[in-house]
């Protein structure tokens, strides 16, 4: 596909965003879609949570919230990358990581800094992970912890989890 059909698809993707309701991105979110047109999970991510960009057809970037998506439908999500020192699974060394599915399997959303993040833009949290070299990161539901995992290591959640925190 041309790059100029791909840049219309993106647009075009953007513009049905923000007439079902949702909050458009930012502008260089058509653009930084050329590589794919993003799928159905990074759009819904998208209206979901304002201020992020499509990277690619399975990924999205908030800098604001220094919060990245990779959608269940990414390469990465599908097939099991090498071992990265560091990194727990797919969770890079340094991030802390919530997934759709369990396991370290679905979407995931990754963060690179600590604090208190919410889950929203991925629906249901069924696995966490610590990529970092000390703390804990707690999936909670409120205030409630719903489940933990240590420095290099990642846990399974059963419940409901709004935000994760570290």
């Amino acid at each position: 596909m041309k790059t100029s059909a791909l840049r219309f698809l993106a647009i075009a993707a953007v513009a049905a965003a923000t007439v079902l309701g949702g909050a458009a991105p930012n502008a260089n979110a058509a653009a930084s879609a050329t590589a794919g047109t993003p799928d159905s999970e990074i759009i819904h991510a998208l209206a979901a949570q304002p201020g992020g960009h499509a990277t690619g057809a399975h990924s999205a970037y908030w800098p604001a919230l220094g919060m990245s998506m990779e959608s269940s439908q990414a390469p990465s999500a599908q097939v099991a990358r090498g071992v990265v020192l560091g990194a727990v699974g797919n969770c890079a060394s340094g991030s802390v990581c919530a997934y759709s599915g369990y396991m370290q399997t679905g979407a995931k959303l990754s963060w690179t800094t600590c604090g208190t993040h919410s889950t929203g833009t991925l629906g249901a949290v069924r696995s966490i992970a610590n990529a970092r070299s000390s703390g804990t990161l707690k999936a909670k539901n409120g205030s409630t912890i719903v489940a933990t995992a240590a420095a290099g290591a990642w846990a399974t959640v059963s419940g409901t989890v709004t935000n994760v925190s570290c």
